[in-house]
């Protein structure tokens, strides 16, 4: 009988062990799966299409060859400007492109490149190869040419050789309307109404090529620069200021602590690079490599945001990532000084992954530039000859436009490592929108070379109709679109997913990027409120006073009040030192999420139910800013608040959203309470 028993107690015994091991072996499964979760509540702002900038420099073949071939080429051009580029370009829907530079805009003249182009004097591009380049394509080609794309220009001034005088005069030169010399230098070049010019640059690395300048003394040389970058007529210069290299954070600190109230935005450059090897010749430890460096960008933007928060907390300036992208060895037998490089599968999944933290960092990255658009460095375009290929980098940025502007919604991501020797980086990354009209766009990156990923994803408060999925992936690690074989990677539509209870469950594939469109009903969430009795327009109060930033009106003492048919100003002001408080309610036609938009010379705030959605306030020229609530049909309480500080004068709201174009808000929209 002892025996017996004996067997039985092994018996349970080994049953235990081998519960515990299915159940050990059932959870390593499970943990292997990714998890998402989108609560389409969370509504956490607005993803600047800037993001999806782009970058050209004097570089190789980026320009001469790449942009420009001339009017006497035998390559179809319009103006000197290639067509065919132009058309491929315009499918990305670019929405600024920085130039002249890079290290190449602290050597260049602006000056030298106007006029007809038989007496531009020749130049030595010192920086890249030490050709000699003709000045053939100066502002006005350049400008032209972000006309053809549908591009805002970004200049990058000279600093680093340069002067106070040439930058601003170059800024004059532009966008000024007025009877001076500058302008009148421009009617007689051709262009007799000016450019509207935002975005300029003040200088270009200017820790290294740009000057090997020490913080402190570029904080006190951009405070000088910005001073005379002025604005004209309606142009309104968002100035920015050369930022720091990958981790230096001692640059932002002194930068933000010395300087923070005279930029608009500060320049972070990061490249992802891999020793001596051409972009197509690696293994999986080189691919391995040039994931855990590209992700250290979220660490990265981490490091500079928490510096810049404790300066500007609000964040009014802008993190502005103006060159990134990996940077390999040259394509064999080209010149080393041209950065010519090939573009692979991996190159497609490190912009996938650098635009996924972007978007997601949008609260602070409001403007990024690949670096380069065509035939240097990461490319959207190679060309050779009248030529030209699309890269699999050119099909990320045409997958992911959808989320240019979008409403951003966060993502819960929890996901398994891809593990590479001793070492290992998330499996998965990705970032979620939503526009207007409430359609979401999800877009995954599977990084992991080697194996598939599952996927679920949980979607809250949304109510599917239609899911489709579009794919960029490839056999090969190094696989790329040569001028022999284009087409070799290119988007395709994904079906390996299904849509239940609102979940979707997803079967990535190995380096894949992947981007879903749902179309479907978002629950709209801030109840409309009951008028009894609505009139139309709105009511305001208005108010004597000196401001810099909204005061408290509360403790303001109304000067007079009265209806205004809409969100403008009143015809009885003193022009200068006043601040007006409109208040009424929003007539919303349908349940849905919809965009707001003030546009003022000076401070301006738009709450709707009470809530804070756009906050344009502080004294400046005509900025417009933008916000986002979900509501639902029927009234709703809204309250503008402006105040003028002198200069220019102007106000503007907007709405955008469901059945709506953007648009200033109606008169039909706006009622009071006739209580």
């Amino acid at each position: 009988m002892r025996s017996i028993k004996t067997s039985r107690i092994g018996f349970q015994i080994s049953f235990f062990v081998i519960l515990l091991l299915i159940n050990s072996f059932a959870l390593a499964q499970n943990n292997k799966k990714t998890t998402i979760t989108i609560n389409t509540d969370n509504i956490a702002g607005i993803i600047n299409k800037n993001i999806y900038g782009q970058f050209s420099e004097h570089l190789g073949s980026c320009i001469y060859g790449g942009i420009w071939v001339g009017e006497n080429s035998t390559i179809p051009n319009t103006r000197g400007i290639r067509n065919d580029v132009v058309e491929a370009l315009k499918k990305l829907n670019i929405p600024v492109l920085r130039w002249p530079g890079g290290c190449f805009a602290d050597e260049y003249h602006w000056m030298n490149g106007i006029g007809s182009r038989e007496s531009r004097p020749k130049m030595v591009n010192t920086n890249w190869g030490g050709v000699v380049e003709d000045n053939g394509f100066g502002t006005h080609e350049f400008l032209d040419f972000c006309n053809m794309i549908g591009a805002e220009p970004y200049i990058c001034g000279n600093v680093g050789s340069g002067t106070v005088e040439e930058l601003s005069k170059w800024v004059e030169y532009t966008t000024s309307d007025g009877e001076n010399p500058m302008a009148n230098l421009r009617r007689k070049n051709g262009k007799n109404e000016p450019w509207k010019i935002k975005f300029w640059g003040i200088g270009n690395e200017s820790w290294g090529c740009g000057g090997q300048m020490r913080p402190e003394y570029y904080a006190d040389l951009v405070r000088r620069y910005s001073n005379f970058c002025r604005n004209y007529g309606g142009n309104q210069v968002f100035k920015i200021a050369s930022g720091p290299n990958a981790e230096d954070t001692t640059w932002t600190d002194v930068l933000m602590k010395l300087s923070g109230n005279i930029f608009n935005g500060l320049a972070l450059h990061y490249y992802t690079s891999a020793g001596s090897k051409p972009a197509a010749v690696f293994n999986e430890a080189g691919w391995f490599d040039v994931m855990k460096k590209t992700l250290r960008m979220n660490e990265i933007i981490n490091m500079h945001s928490a510096v810049m928060d404790k300066y500007d907390p609000a964040k009014k300036v802008a993190l502005i990532v103006d060159e990134w992208g990996t940077w390999f060895a040259v394509e064999p037998g080209t010149n080393p000084a041209f950065l010519y490089q090939q573009n692979t599968m991996r190159d497609a999944v490190v912009a996938a992954s650098n635009l996924n933290i972007f978007n997601n960092h949008s609260d602070r990255v409001k403007m990024a530039n690949i670096a380069q658009m065509i035939n240097v460095l990461q490319a959207m375009i190679l060309t050779k000859g009248d030529k030209i290929v699309l890269t699999p980098t050119y099909h990320v940025f045409e997958m992911y436009k959808v989320h240019q502007n979008a409403i951003l919604l966060p993502l819960d991501l929890k996901t398994p490592n891809y593990v590479f020797n001793s070492d290992s980086v998330p499996a998965v990354n990705g970032s979620a929108s939503m526009n207007t009209q409430g359609v979401i766009h999800i877009s995954l990156c599977n990084v992991n070379p080697e194996s598939n990923e599952i996927i679920s994803v949980n979607l809250e408060n949304f109510k599917n109709i239609k899911v489709t999925a579009r794919i960029l992936t490839s056999n090969e690690m190094n696989a790329l679109n040569s001028f022999e074989n284009p087409d070799n990677v290119v988007p395709g539509e994904f079906s390996d997913f299904k849509f239940t209870n609102n979940i979707l469950e997803i079967n990535m594939p190995a380096k894949s990027v992947i981007v879903f469109e749902l179309n479907g009903k978002v629950n709209a969430k801030g109840t409309a409120v009951k008028l009894d009795n609505p009139k139309p327009g709105l009511k305001y109060q208005y108010f004597d006073g000196a401001y810099t930033r909204l005061p408290d009106f509360k403790n303001l003492k109304v000067v007079r009040d009265g209806s205004i048919e809409q969100f403008k100003l009143p015809e009885e002001n003193s022009g200068e030192n006043f601040a007006v408080k409109y208040s009424g309610y929003i007539n919303i036609p349908q349940d849905g999420f919809y965009m707001f938009y003030t546009k003022s010379d000076d401070g301006t705030k738009l709450f709707v139910d009470e809530k804070l959605i756009v906050n344009n306030d502080g004294r400046h020229g005509p900025i417009e800013n933008n916000g986002v609530a979900s509501l639902n049909t029927g009234f709703h309480k809204i309250e503008v608040v402006f105040f003028q500080a002198g200069g220019g004068l102007f106000l503007e709201t907007s709405i955008e959203g469901s059945t709506l174009k953007k648009q200033v808000i109606p008169m039909e929209m706006l009622f009071h309470d006739n209580k």
